[in-house]
């Protein structure tokens, strides 16, 4: 996470600047430094930064990176309660004998209240894959909250019976992911999750017919970055590609087709055109398109498109 860095007014450094008499200090988390803005003097290095501070950000603007709210991510929806294996009292004092086994009991039926049910098991199952699969794929808060929302309401109508947890799981990121316009494939998904594409691509028509969802057409273009910062390829070629996929779609010749395969089709012509060393086999297998498919869309594209 970035920090921005704060601006605070406080009293003039007299030793080091003595004219002027308030001065504006801004202190940088990425370097752990206070500067002075009138005359660039670092006032102190080395700030220890604690993002549990309650009083490091302005409360007007961070008080939801501090704060504990409730949230879709978790099977208790953030609200757990835990309950300390010491006999203390909150002042540190030992409690009497005769609450000790009503602390026992307390403690043993805290430990079994967050999955009572197969429904509450199946839930922290599923929504704790969630979690790894958002650290692997690099995907945000927003888009996996929308994603344990659609999961609840599937599990909630009885569509998770008799089905692969991660099978569902899959199908739920994807669905979010292509509301959220994130480019993000079932390949990618499949590989992350150890699941068979066939079986995210099945419980994905499943959830589609069943839950009424709404879902937008993957745009190209993020695709060609996305390909594109894959192959590490050089920013004259990125450009020519985009600008080779907007003639093609001002020509109407990319609508219903696949959008990963003509990203992958239109870099493969980009990297000919701008002399890039690129073959069909190192993009298919970058972008999980095969080289038949390159190969039969570039000789659709290629006349439509000047090389030289």
């Amino acid at each position: 996470m970035i920090r921005v860095p704060i601006v605070l007014e406080r009293d003039s450094h007299k030793k080091k600047n003595p004219s002027p008499t308030v001065s504006t200090t801004i202190i940088d988390f990425e370097t752990g430094e206070m500067v002075c803005q009138n005359c660039g003097i670092v006032l102190q290095d080395n700030i220890s930064f604690d993002g549990r501070d309650d009083n490091t950000f302005p409360k007007s603007t961070y008080t939801s990176q501090v704060s504990n709210r409730s949230t879709l991510r978790f099977h208790d929806m953030g609200l757990a309660t835990i309950i300390d294996k010491s006999n203390h009292d909150s002042k540190g004092r030992p409690i009497e004998y005769k609450m000790k086994q009503d602390m026992r009991r307390m403690r043993l039926w805290d430990t079994r209240s967050p999955a009572k049910n197969m429904f509450g098991k199946n839930l922290r199952t599923a929504l704790s894959e969630m979690e790894k699969l958002k650290e692997k794929l690099s995907l945000s808060d927003g888009l996996i909250e929308r994603a344990a929302y659609i999961y609840r309401k599937a599990a909630k109508a009885q569509l998770t019976r008799g089905r692969s947890v991660r099978g569902i799981l899959g199908a739920c990121v994807y669905i979010s992911c292509r509301e959220m316009d994130t480019p993000r494939t079932i390949i990618e998904i499949s590989k992350n999750l150890q699941e068979s594409r066939r079986s995210i691509a099945k419980n994905y028509r499943m959830l589609f017919q069943n839950l009424g969802l709404t879902v937008s057409v993957q745009d190209p273009i993020k695709c060609i970055i996305r390909i594109a910062n894959n192959l590490e390829i050089p920013e004259n070629t990125k450009r020519e590609a985009i600008h080779i996929f907007d003639t093609l779609k001002e020509k109407k010749l990319t609508a219903g087709k696949k959008p990963d395969a003509v990203a992958a089709t239109v870099i493969y012509i980009a990297s000919v055109k701008t002399g890039v060393n690129l073959s069909q086999q190192k993009i298919s297998k970058v972008s999980g398109i095969s080289a038949v498919t390159i190969r039969n869309r570039c000789q659709d594209y290629i006349k439509y498109v000047e090389l030289f």
